[in-house]
């Protein structure tokens, strides 16, 4: 897959800047669409029905055609942390503040779409309810049709976990390439473990059903749905602000990463795919057949049609329109399951859905496959790994935090360095010629509660394409009965492998230390992306602080 150099929407206009998203609607006989509202300088405000299959390309302030993927912000940004969800009021658009206002002409058909008020210290923020779950779920067509049509992940796959060993099988239906993504393969782990997740992925569907009415013949609903727990996570933002007296109102436009989701308490999890074969072929020299020529250069998607249904067919090819940040307090352990090796029948090529450099220009669509469909089928891959804070440095991160925390709370804070101890790891106790440090810190939070951190030194290791790669690693909060023993142990655990439980050295054993501690927290990395050090610091001391208090 390469970048784009333009992709746009049939029927909207170039230059053509989406605003938001309002009600959704179904005639009898056809598809949920939702109804857009755009605007263009010389046509002002218009609207545009499109299916709910392009809610992962429908990013609020996108100017269609894209022409890159680059997550560029547009208006105001910042990264804030949200408050206690307990205290986010549900609203509509019509208590937005005044100077927040868009699409005057049109404001009576969205007056009744949802938005969170989320009130902080500073500021009062206005959040499109339907932009969390495109946050949160809507990262692929197969996605929204399954939360629309189905209210569950079962069409998506199954899965099943044994002694904190998880294990997905995707369905047919979404696309192999998947599995070659970290950041897909961490998606759908929360999606398929999390009871949460999978409860607030319902209840899109359950909405439906309970609140949709019939207007002018056809089901209209205005979105709605359970939002899983997110208080104390954090997010960057852009949008806009109010004027005047209202300049401490944000309108949060669109989300663009979301840090700090609650990771499902697994050490790994295998994923297996009914199409993720390793195909052999057979040599033409031993059948001496003259060889065939190449399959077809492949395509380069210029447009997606909305009013079309794309071939029924296995292969699918990857639109990459932006690109979104979820990112989890544990950097979790997903990998692929072997494959399953297939032969190919003499000079047969494989029907894979790898792209190579795309030539002839053509229509693809993102919405379900039909026997007469004619346009290419599409799904969207715009989750993105983070750009965390570079390994080698993390350790002294890390103690930079601890002292941040002692001046801003007045804990008393201890803390020691050592070396890794040498178990069943390889060479994973090095780095370089020298021993991996650890950074054990004790938090006297008040006269009877000790909470102890542990932070492992990082570093970069050689992929086998000669790239380097960061290792990651969340940092580890717990509560213990001391402060000696109990963390050894947990470092014991830590540089062991597992070979018979498929446990690697350079993770945390969490079913071990679920049972030799009372509480333990994890968390994850400052992402560098959005923000300079000073500010990622400044994110991780909060985020920190949050699991101590919260403890």
């Amino acid at each position: 897959m390469s970048n784009i150099d333009e992709i746009g929407i049939r029927g909207i206009p170039k230059e053509s800047k989406l605003i938001l998203l309002g009600d959704w609607y179904q005639n009898p006989g056809q598809e949920w669409k939702v109804i857009c509202y755009f605007y263009r300088d010389d046509l002002g405000y218009f609207r545009k029905g499109l299916p709910i299959d392009l809610l992962p390309a429908l990013v609020p302030g996108t100017v269609f055609p894209r022409t890159s993927t680059e997550n560029k912000a547009q208006g105001w940004t910042e990264t804030v942390m949200l408050p206690q969800q307990d205290s986010w009021k549900k609203v509509d658009f019509r208590q937005l503040p005044r100077t927040l206002k868009r699409v005057d002409d049109f404001s009576e058909q969205f007056d009744n779409c949802v938005l969170y008020r989320i009130e902080t210290d500073e500021k009062v923020y206005w959040l499109p309810i339907a932009e969390v779950a495109r946050m949160l779920f809507f990262h692929s067509s197969e996605v929204v049709r399954a939360a629309v049509y189905q209210g569950n992940n079962w069409q998506l796959g199954k899965s099943w976990s044994e002694d904190w060993v998880g294990n997905v099988e995707l369905s047919a239906n979404i696309p192999v390439r998947y599995m070659n993504s970290l950041q897909y393969r961490k998606f759908f782990t929360w999606l398929f473990f999390d009871s949460d997740t999978q409860d607030s992925f319902g209840s899109v569907f359950k909405s439906i059903n309970q609140n949709s009415i019939v207007e002018n013949g056809a089901d209209r609903w205005t979105f709605d749905f359970t939002t899983p727990d997110l208080s104390y996570c954090e997010i960057s933002l852009s949008g806009y602000t109010g004027r005047e007296a209202e300049e401490n109102q944000v309108f949060i436009r669109e989300i663009r990463s979301v840090s700090g989701l609650k990771a499902p308490d697994l050490d790994v999890v295998y994923f297996s795919h009914p199409d993720d074969h390793l195909l052999l072929s057979k040599d033409p020299k031993e059948n001496d057949e003259k060889p065939k020529p190449l399959n077809k250069p492949p395509v380069d998607i210029r447009e997606l049609d909305p009013d079309t249904n794309p071939k029924s067919s296995k292969k699918r090819h990857s639109v990459k329109l932006g690109r979104s940040g979820l990112n989890f307090d544990v950097e979790l352990d997903t990998r692929r399951s072997p494959r399953n090796v297939k032969a190919l029948p003499p000079q047969s090529e494989p029907d894979l859905e790898e792209i190579e450099e795309q030539t002839p220009k053509e229509l693809a669509s993102l919405q379900q496959g039909s026997d007469k469909g004619k346009a290419l089928k599409a799904d969207v891959d715009n989750l993105d790994p983070p750009d965390l804070v570079d390994a080698p440095e993390k350790i002294v991160f890390f103690q930079s935090m601890l002292r941040k925390l002692e001046e801003e709370h007045g804990w008393q804070i201890e803390s020691k360095i050592g070396d890794v101890p040498k178990k069943k790891c390889r060479s994973q106790h090095l780095v370089g010629d020298r021993p991996r440090r650890y950074c054990h810190a004790v938090i006297k939070r008040d006269k009877s509660t000790t909470i102890q951190i542990l932070e492992i030194e990082l570093t970069s290791k050689l992929k086998k394409d000669g790239t380097l790669e960061a290792e990651s690693l969340s940092t580890l909060f717990f509560r213990a009965g001391d402060t000696a023993v109990t963390f050894q142990r947990i470092l014991d655990e830590l540089m062991t492998a597992y070979k018979d439980e498929r446990l690697n050295a350079m993770s945390w054993k969490r079913q071990f230390i679920s049972q030799n501690t009372s509480v333990r927290e994890y968390l994850g990395h400052p992402d560098n992306k959005i923000k300079n050090e000073l500010d990622a610091l400044e994110s991780w001391v909060a985020r920190a602080a949050d699991k101590v208090i919260g403890m």
